[in-house]
């Protein structure tokens, strides 16, 4: 599984964060590289650090590594130089805005997704706080919903939560659909999205009265939808 790492400036910053990733139920390893061990200066980035959190996040599978400004980088770099060329070869610096990206990342990973997916979800993170914002180029980042083809099983809810389909119980949805072989669509409205992508399923903003439809195809087609309606049921968990 997909380590991911947090090079922080400021402890607080970076623990503040790992508490929001706990909520998600990731099974995915965080590991944080964040402050430096000085009680009078303690903001700063330590290279050290940085490369025993990569030595401790890798299992084999390789590590993502999130940092916040411009030194941070910096010690991760440093850090690579550091690490033995087996491994700096299978850990990928990512660009992604700390917060959104860490959050999609640890969804990513705990889904057992390869490490150029896991980044790539990390990179798709900020699409969903565009796509909300009134102004934003991006409100056409979710595809239309085509009309379901021959072959498609569907299920509808309507999302009971309080505040809609954030990032707690979407991520649950994307943990409770990975194991199914089946192709999954997710649709609201004329948008459609993957229901295994956090980054995917935030950008289609679900709220409280909304209606989504879920399209499977596959040997896991019906236990799929099954899992979908329970869910739903159950307010996916939140």
């Amino acid at each position: 599984m997909i380590g991911i790492v947090v090079v922080s400036h400021s402890a607080q910053l970076a623990a503040g964060l790992k508490a929001l990733a706990d909520q998600l139920g990731s099974p995915a390893r965080l590991l944080l590289a964040a402050g430096v061990d000085d009680a009078d200066h303690p903001i700063g980035t330590d290279a050290i650090a940085v490369m025993s959190a990569i030595e401790e996040a890798d299992d084999g599978s390789g590590v993502l590594v999130l940092m916040d400004l411009g030194s941070a980088l910096l010690s991760a770099e440093t850090a690579l130089e550091l690490l033995p060329p087996e491994l700096s070869a299978r850990v990928r610096l990512c660009p992604a805005p700390l917060v959104e990206g860490t959050l999609a990342a640890v969804v990513a990973a705990g889904s057992g997704l390869t490490l150029d997916e896991v980044t790539a979800e990390a990179l798709g993170a900020l699409g969903p706080k565009q796509a909300m914002l009134p102004a934003s180029a991006a409100q056409a980042a979710t595809e239309t919903a085509p009309v379901a083809d021959d072959g498609w099983l569907r299920c509808e809810v309507v999302v009971d939560n309080p505040h809609g389909l954030h990032v707690r119980p979407a991520a649950r949805l994307v943990a409770a659909l990975k194991p199914f072989a089946a192709e999954l669509k997710l649709q609201k409205g004329d948008k459609e999205a993957n229901p295994r992508s956090l980054t995917r399923l935030a950008m289609l903003n679900v709220r409280q009265g909304d209606q989504l439809t879920l399209l499977a195809r596959g040997e896991d087609a019906t236990a799929a939808l099954t899992c979908f309606q329970q869910l739903a049921d159950e307010r996916f968990g939140d």
